[in-house]
């Protein structure tokens, strides 16, 4: 496995242009960093079907992408507008059908949501993966692990709508881009974020994370 870095992004709800330039901000190398997308990449935003396409393209190159709650909205309900007649909206059901529910790479594990307390991680069910809040948040750190979500924007935390929110063992990514706030890419290994605004993309910014932030 190529050195490189441990990348995040969680709720990109539609706005594929600006995970683009994101990506281009931070110098992603899809041959050396470890990209995790955490779900959420349609519904509100300008652009689900590109937002769908950027991902999928993304995968080819190496990344992984999970599922979040909105695609399985889709796998039960697609919206009428969202694609051009049934054959393409079989594929993006194929294609959502295919993205796994977690994802671990060392001592991060990567959700959409996160995990029902005092359940082992294979009998998790979809909807807690996809869907928990309040449960997982205050349950007690997994000893070793870092649990790396989103869902939760996490303004609703308390915090800057511009910060990550780290909770015992947890580090909320989702900085609200679904509620017109900013999308951000987190740098595990170097411990950055980068993050750009939705209603201005030219605010465009690195910060430091908070550290350390791992168990």
């Amino acid at each position: 496995m190529p050195m490189g870095r441990i990348l995040a992004v969680s709720d990109i709800h539609g706005y594929s242009f600006l995970l683009e330039r994101l990506l281009h901000f931070a110098g992603y190398n899809s041959a050396e960093d470890h990209l995790y997308l955490l779900g959420d990449y349609v519904n509100k935003g300008p652009d689900s079907k590109g937002t769908l396409q950027l991902v999928e393209r993304l995968c080819r190159e190496g990344a992984i992408a999970l599922q979040g709650n909105n695609e399985r909205k889709w796998l039960l309900e697609m919206p009428v507008d969202a694609v051009s007649g049934s054959v393409e909206a079989a594929r993006c059901r194929s294609m959502i059908a295919c993205l796994p529910l977690w994802a671990k790479h060392g001592r991060y594990l990567f959700v959409h949501a996160g995990l029902r307390p005092g359940v082992g991680l294979k009998e998790q069910s979809a909807e807690d993966l996809t869907n928990i809040r309040e449960e997982f948040h205050q349950s007690p750190a997994m000893k070793g692990i870092t649990v790396v979500f989103g869902h939760t924007s996490t303004f609703r935390f308390g915090t800057s709508p511009d910060c990550v929110w780290q909770g015992e063992g947890k580090l909320g990514i989702d900085t609200g881009a679904g509620h017109g706030r900013y999308l951000s890419l987190i740098d595990l290994t170097g411990n950055w974020q980068w993050l750009i605004s939705v209603t201005d993309p030219t605010e465009m910014r690195k910060q430091r994370l908070p550290c350390p932030f791992f168990v």
